[in-house]
């Protein structure tokens, strides 16, 4: 066997500070598929190339310090690009498709002009890191990364953030120690508010002697915001969403290997559901079980076993690393509307924070405030915290035995 012809040929390209305005992917001359790693820091990069899917095997992606202003969609055919930095630049936006890199692990978007994060980032199951600190960023979802114990999530000195999700802190902050000085963010006492308008509402906060009145932007997504002195049922469309999504994700659970995690907050039930994919399989292997030798031999072990294989012979090896429902969605529901299938591609901002519930929450919002703490290298910070209901019922739930803070909408 000739092993040499199993490694591919790597290439590594070192063009910092070369004064490029664009990247030079003509240089390569056919040779695309066999870089692996380019650095392009400090240059005059305005956009990146829409053919970069070319550099089919590309896995790291440096190019900080330049003047890019967006990323191409076709960012997501980088199927082995694992570290991505654009730090330094003007970005305003980052494209939905970046769910589709599915190798990446480290992702920098420090000191650009982001104002949010887009909802799929969430799908990257292989993230470690997700750094954007001193951006504009407004608010954050629940889960903007796939798992909470796993990944760093850095978002410092976004000063126009003035709320974290209940569940974000819970899970990644709460009586946790993080390796900063100041956060520069989520002061809830800070004069410095954002500028009112819609999507906003205002909270009175109780500061020793004096009340503070605070501005929260909610994302413009939510296009009905209640609270539960006033309330209204979710639009039918609204329910619509929430049960198609909960279906889209059943049947990526039932495509996706099951893996356990006792960080998982059903550890219990993946152990013995009686449902899980790998013990039905299992149960499905050993149907048929005996040890008379006089069976079928062509369907038999050498002790004379009965089987039937769990792998199928067309479906050896899986076409993706893992599902998510834009997936599903592609390949069985694509006559819908683009409009329901960018919504449910993207997913929902939030799930009911009550644990009995958690479905979907995609416009229709109950919101309740409340405060936490974020204890950081010399002091305690505390920061407001946003919770975020399907209905009346789950928030009046959430709040028994909870100070909540109470507020009007703008």
């Amino acid at each position: 066997m000739d092993y040499n012809a199993e490694i591919l040929p790597a290439t590594v390209l070192h063009w910092n500070y070369r004064g490029f305005t664009e990247l030079p992917l003509h240089q390569l001359k056919g040779e695309e598929a066999d870089v692996t790693d380019i650095y392009l820091k400090e240059n005059l990069l305005t956009r990146l190339p829409n053919n970069i899917g070319v550099l089919e095997h590309l896995e790291s992606l440096y190019v900080s310090g330049n003047d890019i202003t967006e990323l191409p969609r076709e960012i997501s055919k980088l199927r082995c690009l694992k570290c991505l930095d654009i730090s330094g630049n003007r970005l305003r936006s980052i494209p939905e498709e970046i769910g589709e890199v599915r190798s990446l692990k480290f992702l920098i978007l420090d000191e650009n002009e982001l104002t949010e994060l887009p909802l799929r980032i969430a799908e990257l199951r292989r993230l470690r890191y997700l750094s954007v600190c001193d951006n504009r960023i407004q608010w954050l979802q629940q889960r903007p990364v796939y798992n909470y114990h796993h990944c760093e999530l850095r978002f410092w000195r976004n000063t126009n953030l003035k709320t974290l999700p209940y569940s974000l802190w819970y899970h990644m902050f709460r009586d946790q120690q993080t390796r900063c000085l100041n956060i520069g963010c989520l002061n809830a006492t800070d004069s410095h508010n954002t500028r009112t308008g819609s999507h906003q509402c205002k909270l009175k906060i109780n500061q020793g002697s004096k009340d503070l009145e605070v501005n929260i932007r909610f994302p413009p997504q939510y296009n009905n915001v209640l609270n539960t002195t006033r309330f209204t049922p979710a639009s039918l469309y609204e329910i619509c969403r929430r049960q198609f999504y909960i279906m889209l994700n059943e049947a990526v659970k039932k495509l996706n290997p099951q893996t356990y995690s006792f960080y998982s907050e059903h550890v219990r039930e993946n152990l013995y559901n009686e449902h899980n994919n790998n013990i039905t399989d299992l149960q499905d292997n050993f149907q048929g079980f005996n040890i008379d030798s006089r069976g079928n031999k062509e369907n038999s072990d050498e002790n004379g076993n009965n089987y039937k294989s769990v792998v199928k012979e067309g479906n050896k090896k899986a076409s993706k690393t893992y599902y998510v429902p834009a997936d599903i969605l592609k390949e069985y529901f694509n006559f819908l509307p683009n409009f329901v299938k960018r919504d449910l591609s993207n997913g929902p901002i939030s799930r009911c924070e009550n644990l009995n519930c958690k479905k979907p929450v995609f416009d229709d919002v109950f919101y309740e405030f409340c405060l936490g703490d974020i204890i950081l290298i010399d002091k305690v910070e505390e920061v407001l915290l946003s919770a975020t209901f399907c209905s009346k019922s789950c928030a009046d739930f959430w709040k028994r035995g909870r100070t909540t803070i109470p507020w009007t909408l703008l």
